[in-house]
């Protein structure tokens, strides 16, 4: 049997309890209303009709009262007036007999009726100052109305008595029909009761069994198995039910021997690397970490908690931070092993779910003491080099200058030519070798920022105004577009006026004739304010994006001086603000240089 015939079988008491109180309620209540309704129509028009003869008859006796105080014409008035009306009643109640004996009274009220007109006749026929005519009312005419008005009367009340007794008979026909009804229902809820637990325990308790069976199931027991008691619906549910719980039980058997492979694999191919690589769970507990690892602690001689910086690195990534991947050496852990000190490159990267949640960290340290020791001597190189040119050069300026003025003796003009050129290549060589000085001093952590807060609105508008006369003097338009209520900056403002200056005058360099020049400024996100200019020269090639920032890159196809290392100034002196640099170019359609700075909050 289906699921759905045994949901009908079990309903079917309850719906034919419920026809058949509904069929009884209404026969019942049709057959109260109309007997009701028929009786007190009934007898309402013989009571109506029994009350209006009893005030006709009062105003005929009042007719004939006027005419013996001397008022003929008013009394015949009103006595023919109602007259009529007793007349049209009593025939009203003649057709309306409706309980016994109520015949006779009308009979008798007509005869009273009759009566009483004959003796007005005599009164009309004698004149109105004959003492005769009070004797006829007082002794015929009087008597015979108020008799007729207590027979009037004896019609009213048999018929009230008769809607008192309907209405009696009524009331006892509602309380048993509310007897009957309740006992029916009493019965019906009773039935359905029975019917209902019955339903329940033939088909709630197999889906109790298998909900119960559903939730280990969930919870990692795969030993489940369903008694089929029964071949509907919920039967069916049941065997599929089995049938998942055996494949499943077959898969992971299947799957746990891939994950020990898995695992097997993963602990092999870290086992390989050279390096110390860490593996965190979502708690910040390590839960694998190759042989390399296990070498660097012991040499280290102290767990992964003594390198603080790392282990915040490593909490603020799981709390849902973006990855550490560092790209300068300045960054590099310095630890002693061994008594020799060694330079660990770190990185950061999280693991996470498709949902995007953390479910755990990769610390991998790279060792990079050769290229630190490396990066230093050239850092030192450059640096010496630079600081020992610089004062020949000097001397080199100075000379060129001085002959320029002509001090030591007059210049024909090929010989100022020349001397025009020298003095543009060391002027030029002088700048170079100051960039290299500053490059050496922020590599070396010797270029010390001292900052102060600032407004970024007033930020832009200052690097506005002194940039505005370069950027008409090559007839382009300069615009400024700032984001209202940006949050301050803390700046030094001669490295970052540096910034601006480097990225407007690339702009400059490269912007078409009547070109435009915005220097723009708006929020990151809630942490970051971005500052960036924007021109609408060739672009930047996008393969060369990440690299227009390196040391003495430039671009092939651009033209112009310098020996590609303004850009590098600008990134370090972004970098050591805490913020970021970069470009977004498309060819032929301009470029936005823009770096980034934190917001005082």
């Amino acid at each position: 049997m289906t699921l759905n015939r045994r949901l009908l079988l079990g309903t079917a008491p309850v719906l034919l309890i419920l026809l058949g109180v509904g069929l009884y309620a209404i026969y019942l209540f049709t057959k109260l209303g109309g007997a009701i309704d028929v009786t007190l129509r009934e007898n309402y028009q013989s009571v109506v009709a029994a009350q209006k003869m009893k005030e006709a008859a009062d105003k005929m006796d009042v007719g004939l009262l006027l005419r013996l105080n001397g008022e003929e014409a008013q009394g015949q008035a009103l006595f023919h007036q109602y007259a009529a009306v007793f007349e049209k009643y009593s025939d009203v109640e003649a057709h309306n007999i409706t309980l016994p004996g109520e015949g006779d009274l009308e009979a008798r009220v007509q005869r009273l009726h009759a009566d009483y007109m004959g003796g007005v006749t005599k009164f009309d026929a004698l004149s109105p100052t004959d003492p005769a005519r009070r004797v006829l009312y007082f002794s015929q005419l009087l008597p015979t109305s108020l008799e007729a008005e207590k027979t009037a009367d004896h019609i009213l009340e048999i018929n009230q008595q008769n809607m008192v007794a309907a209405n009696n008979a009524a009331r006892g026909q509602s309380s048993d029909a509310s007897r009957y009804m309740l006992m029916t229902l009493l019965g019906g809820f009773v039935v359905a009761a029975a019917a209902a637990y019955a339903l329940a325990r033939s088909i709630i308790r197999p889906i109790q069994h298998l909900t119960d069976s559903a939730r280990q199931l969930g919870e990692g027991n795969l030993d489940q198995h369903v008694p089929v008691q029964s071949h509907d619906e919920v039967g069916v549910l049941a065997e599929t039910f089995n049938k998942m719980s055996a494949r499943l039980r077959a898969y992971r058997q299947s799957t746990t021997e891939k994950i020990l492979q898995a695992q097997q694999t993963t602990e092999s191919a870290l086992r390989a690397f050279p390096d110390p690589i860490l593996v965190f769970s979502a708690d910040g507990k390590i839960q694998l970490q190759n042989s390399a690892a296990d070498r660097f602690f012991q040499q280290l001689g102290a767990g992964f908690e003594s390198l603080e910086s790392l282990s915040r690195q490593v909490a603020q990534s799981l709390a849902g931070a973006a990855d550490f991947q560092p790209t300068s050496f300045d960054k590099a852990l310095l630890v002693n092993l061994e008594g020799a000190e060694r330079f660990f490159l770190p990185r950061v990267l999280a693991m996470r779910a498709e949902a995007g949640a953390t479910s755990g960290v990769i610390v991998a340290l790279q060792d990079v003491t050769r290229f630190r020791v490396a990066d230093d001597m050239k850092t030192d190189l450059i640096a010496t080099v630079s600081h020992e040119l610089k004062t020949p050069l000097t001397s080199m300026q100075m000379a060129v200058y001085l002959l320029l003025e002509e001090k030591v003796g007059p210049l024909n003009p090929k010989q100022t030519e020349l001397m025009l050129a020298a003095r543009s290549n060391s002027d030029r060589l002088f700048e170079m070798i100051e960039d290299l000085l500053d490059l050496a001093r922020f590599e070396g952590g010797a270029a010390l920022i001292e900052k102060q807060v600032v407004a970024s609105e007033q930020l832009v508008q200052e690097e506005g105004r002194r940039s505005e006369e370069l950027v008409r003097s090559r007839g382009l338009e300069l615009k400024l577009e700032v984001e209202s209520h940006l949050p301050r900056v803390e700046v030094s403002r001669a490295r970052i006026d540096q910034v601006f200056a480097n990225f407007i005058s690339n702009a400059v360099r490269h912007s078409p004739p009547r070109g435009t020049i915005t220097i723009a400024a708006r929020r990151e996100d809630a942490k970051t304010v971005r500052f960036s200019i924007f021109d609408e020269g060739a672009g930047v090639p996008r393969e060369f994006h990440r690299r227009i920032f390196d040391k003495f890159f430039r671009v092939s196809e651009t033209s112009g001086e310098g020996a590609g290392l303004g850009l590098s100034i600008a990134r370090e002196i972004v970098l050591a603000h805490g913020g970021n640099i970069g470009v977004e170019s498309r060819e032929e359609k301009g470029s936005e240089f823009f770096f980034t700075l934190p917001a005082l909050l």
